[in-house]
């Protein structure tokens, strides 16, 4: 995370294979990199995967404040490939990730997801849970709108002997 610091996230792979296998794909083909937190709402998510954040520069992204968190002209890009919705028992809890859909349980999943800053109940069973910060949530705290990711990489977890 360019400025802030580094964020560890743990996937939930039982949980949630399709999206997870597809937001893997996106990192290990570089799609994240360079790329804006587009949406940050204050005790709510900080939001990206808009592919076409890469392209705008800092000025413009901070003048085209949509008044909600959001950045206006930002928010509805992506990689091009939905994933089906996925529902599991897992809960929006602060730290937990869920992909940005266009409506509630719609099949309309891609590379957007957010980064939920406090437990959001609200959207259990509306929005695929898939994975969770395991370090660094500090740094998501400090996230500001226009904020770029600098590298997102794949990380295996240690194998116990």
């Amino acid at each position: 995370m360019a400025k802030r610091g580094t964020i560890t996230i743990e996937l939930f792979q039982k949980d949630a294979p399709k999206t997870v296998a597809h937001i893997l794909a996106l990192v290990k083909s570089g799609f994240y990199n360079g790329m804006v937190f587009h949406r940050v709402v204050p005790d709510f998510v900080v939001q990206c995967g808009d592919p076409t954040s890469k392209k705008w520069s800092d000025a413009d992204i901070l003048a085209k404040d949509d008044g909600q968190g959001g950045t206006d002209g930002l928010g509805s890009g992506g990689s091009g490939k939905t994933i089906p919705f996925e529902t599991n028992s897992q809960t929006h809890e602060e730290g937990t990730l869920g992909i940005a859909l266009s409506g509630p349980r719609t099949n309309t999943g891609d590379s957007q997801w957010f980064i939920n800053l406090k437990p959001n109940h609200r959207l259990d069973g509306d929005y695929c849970v898939f994975g969770k910060v395991v370090k660094g949530m500090d740094v998501v705290k400090r996230i500001k709108r226009g904020d770029r990711i600098t590298k997102m990489a794949v990380v295996e977890p240690a194998r116990r002997k």
